[in-house]
């Protein structure tokens, strides 16, 4: 797998005419470029180190251009820092170390350009200055190489210190493809062709992506790196993407190319930020900013969630709330530069990618936060789950929200303090909680209704906090464990049953006599009251019970008929009627001998039961009728 390195230092000390004296490949592209002396725009070429070929993305110095170095310094793994011999450390060599600092690149290397033209003298003198001013930095041991361009002295020798300084891979191919782009532009012929460095995953050829955040979609028409054409770009790659289906103005610098559907743009990232120290600048609450993640950069406002301001070398909780979209995965880099003057003053790290407006921080969300922002991917999964809370997070975000890569947040999700239901992970804190609140749901309901079998689903479901799928989980699993039962639909206690006291089951008895005496004539709601000892909740609970328990059956809202009766009336249709069509309400009279404004409700139940089926104005009663 191959790195990138990326140039770094002050204009005109030398970054293009070094990459032309280590590739063979001048990267000064543009007009303006070859008439000025200076690199506007970001140059691309190859090196080959030890049998491997590396990308370099040769950065602008110029302090009009640090917009273009940012753009080409996210996503470099080694940092060619050059420093012209006969000049020494300048304002750009600064800023540029810094930048490299907030992005966190894990390694530099020191040319000392211009070798040639000094004294042995006064170059010891420039090669104590670097030393100390790195001495501060993470590129403290960073080995410095004096070179002398155009007659390739020292080249050798930089060329071995790049090949350690890249060491190992550091980047994942068995991750979520991503591709911020950092060209873009039209070939004749191809079409749409982007540029950028592979941040993690493989893209094939003729593959389907996403070019967010807009969500436009494209197909993979052709892969090249370094110019060579491929079937596959990885992670580290310097890859060139040509694009089918899309136009040249959907997809610019900022971009960026992914596949996976998890991928999603957000206007708010949640960050820990330092302020640069020695920076001549605070960052003030609801400051404006310029926001540079990978290579966007986008307008936004900085709002501050553990301070009022934070000072040169400070650092703090912040939300960055943004005035466009953007892609951003937790664990990603974020530089912070001034609206005007323009100079970068704070940078850090994004914990959510895509976060909620918060206002502050409790001590728990810190430590969440934190846990998500960098440390170990077992530990960043457990805090992304156990922040989301019973609302859970679905799964196939985790990668996105943690920065850990499938196959470790995969292995994270089998520990037991993790629940997973229906496509979303939750905190077995959640699974506990939802459990207690079904159970005492139901309870409470038995207390309160004894006389009701059961607690409709959709009344207990909003009982429980939590997503649906966490009540759902928790349901299945109390009936499960036989701590709960399901019955026609209710949710009960198991073994409950509702029990009447003497009093209760007086006044059943005395709706059943009246009910029974009512015949195929349901009698009114006053006369069953009236049995029943009054109206109003009791009376209503009554007769709930009456019909869980099948001794009476409900025709219409209001109307009751005994169980006996109805039974009856079921026997005589099927025996009188059964196989005949064509039957109007004068045929039923014939069997059930009540008057129109009665007789048309039981037809209707009798239709609702299965017994009779309606054609129109008619009715048959089937050879065979169906169970009731």
């Amino acid at each position: 797998m191959s790195g990138v390195i990326g140039t770094g230092g002050h204009i005109d000390h030398g970054k293009t005419a070094l990459v032309a004296a280590l590739t063979g490949e001048d990267t000064d592209r543009l007009p303006e470029e070859k008439r000025r002396g200076i690199s506007i725009d970001l140059g691309f070429s190859a090196i080959e180190i030890g049998g491997v070929r590396h990308g370099i993305v040769d950065v602008p110095g110029h302090e009009d251009f640090i917009r273009n170095m940012l753009a080409g310094a996210t996503g470099i793994d080694v940092l060619l820092l050059v420093v012209a011999a006969d000049e020494g450390v300048m304002p750009q060599t600064r800023e540029h170390i810094a930048i490299a600092r907030l992005l966190e690149i894990p390694a530099a290397v020191v040319a000392l350009t211009k070798a040639d033209l000094v004294e042995e003298e006064w170059l010891a003198l420039v090669r104590d200055d670097v030393a100390s001013f790195l001495a501060d930095t993470p590129y403290a041991d960073a080995p410095l190489v004096p070179v002398a361009s155009p007659g390739g002295q020292g080249v050798e020798a930089l060329r071995v210190e790049l090949g350690r300084a890249l060491g190992e891979p550091r980047r994942a191919a068995d991750d979520l493809f991503r591709l911020p782009v950092d060209r873009a532009f039209t070939v004749k012929g191809t079409g749409t062709v982007v540029t950028g460095t592979v941040w993690s995953g493989t893209l094939d050829r003729e593959a389907s992506v996403r070019i967010e955040p807009d969500g436009t979609t494209a197909r993979v028409r052709g892969l090249q790196v370094h110019g060579t054409d491929v079937d596959r770009v990885s992670a580290g790659d310097r890859a060139a993407v040509a694009l089918s289906g899309v136009d040249r103005t959907a997809v610019m610098r900022g971009t960026t190319l992914v596949t996976d559907p998890a991928w999603r743009a957000a206007s708010i990232l949640t960050a820990r930020i330092r302020v640069l120290e020695g920076s001549e600048w605070t960052v003030e609450q609801r400051q404006r900013v310029r926001i540079h993640v990978a290579t966007a950069e986008v307008m936004g406002r900085v709002r501050l969630l553990d301070a009022t301001r934070l000072g040169p070398g400070e650092e703090g909780w912040a939300q960055l709330r943004l005035e466009a979209l953007l892609v951003a995965r937790a664990g990603d880099r974020v530089v912070i530069r001034s609206y005007s003057p323009v100079t970068t003053i704070a940078g850090g790290v994004i914990a959510e990618p895509a976060a909620s407006k918060r206002k502050r921080l409790d001590p728990q969300a810190v430590a969440w936060l934190a846990a998500r922002a960098g440390g170990d991917p077992t530990e960043a999964v457990l805090a992304a789950v156990r922040q989301a809370g019973p609302a859970g997070i679905p799964v196939e975000t985790l990668p996105l929200e943690t920065g850990v890569r499938p196959s470790l947040s995969a292995a994270a999700l089998e520990r037991q303090e993790i629940i997973i239901t229906a496509g979303r992970a939750f905190p077995a804190a959640a699974g506990e909680a939802a459990l207690r609140d079904l159970t005492d749901a139901v309870d409470a309901h038995h207390r309160r209704w004894p006389l009701r079998v059961g607690m409709e689903m959709e009344e207990l479901r909003r009982a429980a906090a939590g997503a649906a799928a966490l009540v759902q989980w928790g349901l299945d699993r109390l009936i499960a464990d036989g701590i709960l039962e399901s019955r026609d639909g209710l949710i009960a206690r198991a073994g409950f049953h509702p029990d009447l006291d003497p009093e209760q089951h007086r006044r059943v008895e005395a709706v059943l006599t009246v009910l029974e005496r009512a015949g195929a004539a349901p009698p009114d709601a006053a006369e069953i009251a009236a049995a029943a000892g009054g109206g109003g909740d009791p009376f209503e609970e009554l007769l709930r019970y009456l019909e869980s328990e099948g001794l009476a059956v409900r025709i219409q809202p209001g109307l009751y008929l005994h169980r006996r009766v109805v039974d009856g009336l079921i026997a005589a249709v099927r025996e009188g009627l059964r196989g005949r069509t064509a039957l109007g309400p004068a045929d039923f009279r014939g069997i059930i001998d009540v008057s129109r404004k009665h007789l048309i409700p039981i037809l209707e139940y009798l239709d609702q039961a299965g017994v009779t089926v309606r054609h129109g104005d008619g009715r048959s009663v089937p050879a065979a009728p169906a169970e009731v």
